[in-house]
């Protein structure tokens, strides 16, 4: 099961938390909520210790099997309704823009350093052409 959305993701476990609370009046047992939700113990346990660091569910664990409890739903609210894929992907056109801005800016700098040095190239020309006109000899008249 994969909803890509963090916001969905606790949503569902909560709800599976609240029924199974109701079935069977106590807090359900992690392989509860994967069996309820179709999915592994594995992702079952991911999503949970997602949804607890988030302050959403509190786990306690007890004579070898872990039981989930609700703590605030309402936090569920301060998670990102967007897909994780399409955040990754977000993020990762954020870093290609900034590299490009990178690559640009260096690219005016090379530019302008390029520039100065032809600049510098030409004024020493210039001084030199200057420096041996003004130290060439007179021409001698033989006569």
């Amino acid at each position: 099961m994969n909803l890509n959305s963090p916001y969905k993701e606790a949503h569902l476990l909560v709800g599976a938390v609240r029924v199974l609370e109701y079935r069977h009046q106590r807090p359900p047992a992690l392989e509860q909520i994967a069996e309820l939700l179709s999915m592994s113990t594995e992702e079952a346990g991911r999503l949970c210790r997602k949804s607890e660091s988030a302050g959403i569910i509190e786990t306690l664990e007890k004579s070898g099997e872990t039981r989930i409890f609700i703590r605030d739903h309402r936090r569920i609210e301060n998670l990102s309704d967007q897909a994780e894929d399409s955040r990754l992907s977000a993020e990762l056109e954020e870093f290609r823009k900034q590299k490009q801005a990178e690559r640009k800016t260096l690219d005016e700098l090379r530019t302008r350093q390029a520039d100065k040095r032809k600049k510098m190239h030409e004024q020493i020309e210039r001084r030199l052409k200057t420096q041996l006109k003004t130290q060439s000899p007179e021409p001698r008249n033989n006569g």
